[in-house]
């Protein structure tokens, strides 16, 4: 059971405690009540960190280069990307002479989550935040970044990009969500 404070936070992101909450065992996303899905888009990314300074920020959720198995989902009420566990990408970074018991530690309690059906997802609710600063682009990727201030008043940096190719519809949905 998740605590009242973290239902209420503007930025969820987690594995197995959205499971059957946030997204179904397909991967597919559990709508909430008067929420309607405007769009949804395969292979995305984001990544959010909070402040967005970018000495020593905290990272809620990070995201990957490459192809990407996830599918994102924009609604009326909040934007969410659930993605397949990839324990290479999770580890690769912790792989030196002095991370190798962190890593296998890691490794482990990655492939636990994973036989049990769990999935990486991050939970956005864009009407609770003001747009302080803007950047996009659709020329060879589909690509926002976004600098915020939260009702919460702690600031946010949040980049949702397609991994592959171009996706202008569910971009300009996205950004108009954050524009309202």
């Amino acid at each position: 059971m998740e605590s009242a404070d973290r239902s209420r936070s503007l930025v969820r992101a987690g594995d197995l405690d959205g499971l059957g909450s946030v997204y179904s065992e397909e991967g597919s996303l559990i709508a909430r009540s008067e929420e309607k899905t405007l769009g949804t888009g395969e292979g995305w990314e984001v990544n959010i960190r909070s402040p967005w300074r970018t000495v020593f920020p905290r990272t809620i959720f990070p995201g990957f280069g490459g192809a990407s198995s996830s599918k994102l989902y924009v609604t009326t009420e909040r934007i969410v990307l659930v993605r397949d566990i990839n324990v290479w990408r999770e580890l690769k970074d912790e792989l030196s002479p002095l991370g190798v018991p962190t890593a296998a530690a890691k490794e482990i309690r990655l492939q636990k989550l994973k036989s049990a059906g769990a999935r990486q997802y991050c939970e956005i609710r864009p009407r609770d935040f003001r747009v302080v600063k803007l950047k996009k682009s659709n020329k060879r990727s589909s690509w926002l970044d976004l600098r915020l201030i939260g009702s919460d008043e702690r600031q946010y940096a949040i980049t949702v990009w397609k991994t592959n190719g171009v996706d202008r519809g569910t971009l300009s949905i996205v950004e108009s969500l954050f524009l309202r």
